[in-house]
């Protein structure tokens, strides 16, 4: 177990971590590694100590950390999407975050441009993409009160 330790000291505290720094960082790393596939993203959110509630009717998985109310997360039942959001954090903290993927040591953001929009999407090393955007359901490019990151997979994409 020790073995273990320098691997883990430099992601965030493992189980129920109240900062939503660090909850946003577990979030995209589990979507990102997940790669759309909910039976992979439920226990890598879960070793953070985050739950989740199966929506069939709505062909969602929805998770929640294990402390606070600033962060949630939702996927497609289907590999199409994971989206992360914080309620408290803007884009621009957002895009900073997304740098802690290469933390994980498996992906790792490879470019990042702007759309017709001018929202701000990042390619991972996987080619998986991901556009930051304002949370809510009407999103904008830029926040500085919120912020979602939808991981797009395959067809989505």
């Amino acid at each position: 177990m020790l073995l273990a330790l320098p691997f883990l000291a430099p992601l965030p505290a493992l189980a129920q971590d109240a900062d939503p720094s660090n909850q946003l960082v577990e979030g995209y790393i589990a979507c990102a590694m997940g790669a759309g596939d909910w039976n992979t993203t439920v226990p890598m959110l879960g070793l953070y100590g985050w739950t989740h509630e199966e929506d069939t009717e709505m062909g969602v998985v929805n998770f929640q950390p294990g402390l606070g109310e600033d962060t949630f997360a939702y996927m497609s039942l289907t590999p199409d999407y994971c989206h992360v959001e914080s309620t408290s954090l803007g884009t621009a903290r957002a895009l900073e975050l997304m740098g802690y993927l290469s933390l994980s040591g498996q992906v790792s953001l490879e470019t990042t441009e702007t759309d017709e929009n001018s929202c701000t999407i990042v390619t991972l090393s996987n080619g998986v993409v991901a556009a930051i955007t304002s949370g809510g359901n009407d999103p904008v490019c830029t926040s500085d009160q919120n912020s979602g990151v939808r991981f797009y997979f395959g067809e989505g994409q």
